[in-house]
């Protein structure tokens, strides 16, 4: 199960360049794009709103998301203990718990993916997380016993969460059950502003929380775009540019990958994704998973689920669901991609981007360049060490070579040295004088 999403998705707007960007309390313009920013759920959210009303004040706008999405933390946060699920999962009691209709919603959809792939998405896994050292708490490094990973799989699974709709609420079968839904809520995010954009009549949008993305409309005809990166953690480099369609219908797109968080231990590697159908961090080649969908939220957690699953289970999946999936997975070449239904046209394609991404991966590591920055910086302290053992003379810093010497009162230069230049040449000279008279 995917804790944490890296954003392998980053949207980007084809017309960006030609249409400003409204700030501030600024009241919009017809053909202009309306773009602001903002932080939610541990992580950032972008809108983006084409052709808005001349009447639309952007600073007003965000603060009904803002609230849209606060109401998304009353009800789904586990860092709010008033939250709703806090407080269920702070309960005890069997019995039937009352929720938000948006909250059995959620629910209601991640148990359908849970029971279609037989439990490798499950929210109820959020102790094993934990124990593996990725959820929350200090991280030790230390990976579980298999002791502790069987104790801890006795008392999680989605077979014991049941949900109902009428009236909404959820009911755990054992009470130390407790839920986590930060592998579905930031898709179900996206949907709740997406939604209240449309109901304030903007059509042409485009809403991202993390990475996941859903869009309306279009930019005056032309199709909202978003990227998938390759799941190189060393790179930002894009690799598919996929346009959305034009039409009326709502496109949504998620990315779960494994490659920027991690621990490693006694010489292996340990992915954050936990498959709870094991207790284990999963050990395959698949790197990263998109999936598009209607809804925000499916695309979130049937991505989550096919990272879980591997390149071969995941792939198999996506075909029986009739899924919009592309696979990209490590390979002694570098990456290989699979793929269905929609997203299937990039398996075959971009090969010169990807050659590309890995020229710019070996050139551009960051530990390339602070090899070379230490090379460097040795060369230069070696030069001096060099210069100052047959030259005979002190080491000159930014005390200008008194640091640590006694001065006529018994202090030493070194706070003085901190001070304004004029203040070490003045006892700097006194010094040298002084060295000058004992000589």
């Amino acid at each position: 199960m995917t804790r944490f999403r890296g954003l392998l998705i980053l949207a980007f707007v084809g017309l960006l360049a030609c249409n400003p960007c409204l700030s501030g309390g600024a009241a919009a313009a017809d053909g202009e794009l309306l773009e602001f920013f903002g932080e939610t759920m541990g992580t950032t959210y972008s809108v983006k709103v084409f052709q808005p009303p001349e009447s639309l004040r952007v600073d007003n706008l965000r603060i009904d998301v803002d609230g849209v999405l606060r109401n998304v933390n009353d009800q789904m946060s586990t860092y709010l203990k008033s939250s709703e699920i806090s407080q269920f999962n702070e309960s005890n009691s069997t019995d039937w718990f009352a929720v938000s209709p948006e909250f059995a919603s959620v629910v209601e959809t991640a148990l359908e993916v849970s029971v279609k792939t037989d439990g490798a998405f499950d929210v109820t896994v959020g102790p094993l997380v934990n124990a593996w050292n990725f959820g929350v708490g200090p991280r030790t490094s230390v990976a579980p016993s298999a002791e502790t990973i069987a104790k801890i799989q006795d008392s999680i699974g989605y077979q014991k969460l049941a949900v109902r709709m009428d009236p909404p609420a959820i009911r755990k079968s054992v009470p130390s059950l407790k839920i986590d839904l930060s592998a579905i809520a930031k898709g179900h995010g996206v949907d709740r502003v997406v939604k209240f954009l449309n109901e304030q009549g903007l059509l042409n949008i485009f809403v991202e929380i993390g990475g996941e993305v859903r869009v309306s409309g279009s930019k005056s005809g032309k199709p909202w775009k978003v990227g998938i990166q390759m799941p190189d953690a060393t790179t930002n480099q894009w690799t598919i540019a996929h346009a959305f369609g034009t039409g009326g219908t709502d496109h949504a797109m998620a990315t779960s990958g494994d490659y920027r968080n991690f621990f490693e231990a006694d010489g292996k590697r340990y992915s954050h994704t936990i498959d709870p159908r094991t207790g284990y961090p999963v050990d395959h080649a698949l790197a990263s998973v998109s999936i598009l969908a209607d809804r925000c939220v499916d695309a979130d957690a049937w991505a989550t689920a096919i990272n879980a699953m591997g390149p071969a289970e995941g792939l198999a999946i996506a075909q029986t669901e009739d899924l919009d999936a592309l696979l990209i997975s490590r390979s002694s070449d570098g990456f290989t991609k699979s793929g269905t239904g929609e997203l299937a046209q990039y398996v075959a394609t971009n090969t010169t981007g990807e050659k590309m991404e890995t020229t710019l991966s070996a050139n551009g590591s960051p530990w390339v360049i602070v090899a070379i920055t230490t090379i460097a910086f040795a060369t230069i302290l070696f030069s001096m060490a060099i210069g100052v053992i047959f030259g005979r003379k002190a080491i000159s810093g930014s005390c200008g070579g008194i640091a640590n010497k006694t001065n006529p009162d018994g202090s030493t230069s070194c706070g003085l040295c901190s001070n304004p230049a004029d203040a070490c040449k003045e006892l700097r000279d006194r010094m040298q004088n002084q060295t000058g008279e004992n000589a």
